[in-house]
């Protein structure tokens, strides 16, 4: 399911922290450090294609459908947790935002971005140095 990796499971776990990360944020009635004059659903499109090109890195690329399915839940999820605060609420477009970033995502792995992690592996020395 994972590629052959060093760190593979290192690299899981960052994902998964970024993910806990992206739902705590969205979930925040603390203000945001993101200057207005960005675009929400500009931060939701790139958000998911930086996860879904994460995870591409890590998982083999018979696997993408999954990571992008499981994706495209993780932004209904967030949508619908946001529905259920006071401070925020939950938008149709922004969900039209996560899907588009997943499909550019899963595109640019599948163009090569993909093997961010084995490029970055090789750069590392290795544990018999």
């Amino acid at each position: 399911m994972l590629l052959p990796l060093r760190y593979a499971r290192s690299w899981l776990a960052a994902g998964l922290f970024l993910l806990v990360f992206g739902l705590v944020a969205a979930l925040s009635s603390v203000p945001t450090a993101v200057p207005l004059a960005i675009n929400d659903k500009l931060i939701h499109l790139l958000g998911l294609v930086s996860l879904m090109v994460w995870f591409g890195g890590v998982f083999q690329p018979r696997y993408a459908p999954l990571v992008a399915l499981s994706l495209t839940a993780y932004g209904l999820l967030v949508e619908l947790l946001q529905s259920l605060t006071v401070t925020r609420h939950a938008e149709g477009l922004d969900v039209v935002a996560d899907i588009a970033g997943v499909l550019i995502g899963w595109l640019l792995s599948a163009a090569g971005l993909s093997h961010w992690c084995m490029k970055l592996e090789s750069w590392l020395p290795s544990r018999n140095s």
